[in-house]
């Protein structure tokens, strides 16, 4: 359950750097982004091996991205989201989570929030994203929701190009 809430956790955390999209004209989230473990912490949950993001669309209204990963159990994951950033749950695809879906919002700080609900509609996960000042750093902060019960992230990325 650890390795799927770990998944679901990534997918979540891409899905937010991918979303942290409310900035000013010079800066986009559009590139690839690999997760810097150092800086990153996660409590109650396991530290993924290796994360890459790439956001290919990154518009006040539009988000595309794809995330693949390596759990900590060396097992691989993939997630992705191509859809509209309107409040509203739209279906993701999660090779650990089937059925999710998600909803980001746009906030006033220049990022996104966001809310995972699982098949049965219950909430898994809820954070926001933001982009540094500069473009160089994603950074998610969130809360998971599973079976070993609610587990803290930090996630931050940096680019990769």
């Amino acid at each position: 359950m650890k390795s799927k809430l770990l998944g679901m956790l990534s997918v979540i955390c891409l899905l937010g750097l991918a979303a942290a999209t409310m900035k000013p004209a010079s800066q986009s989230a559009v590139g690839t982004w690999k997760l810097d473990v150092q800086k990153s912490s996660f409590s109650n949950t396991l530290v993924p091996k290796f994360e890459q993001l790439v956001v290919t669309t990154d518009k006040s209204d539009a988000l595309q991205w794809n995330l693949k990963g390596i759990g900590p159990d060396g097992k691989s994951y993939i997630a992705s989201y191509d859809g509209p950033i309107d409040g509203k749950d739209h279906a993701m695809q999660d090779s650990q989570a089937a059925g999710s879906t998600v909803a980001y919002t746009r906030v006033g700080n220049g990022g996104l929030q966001w809310v995972v609900r699982d098949k049965s509609g219950a909430v898994v996960e809820t954070g926001n994203s933001q982009l540094s000042a500069d473009g160089k750093t994603l950074t998610l902060k969130g809360t998971t929701q599973g079976a070993s019960g609610k587990a803290t992230f930090m996630s931050v990325f940096e680019r990769v190009q």
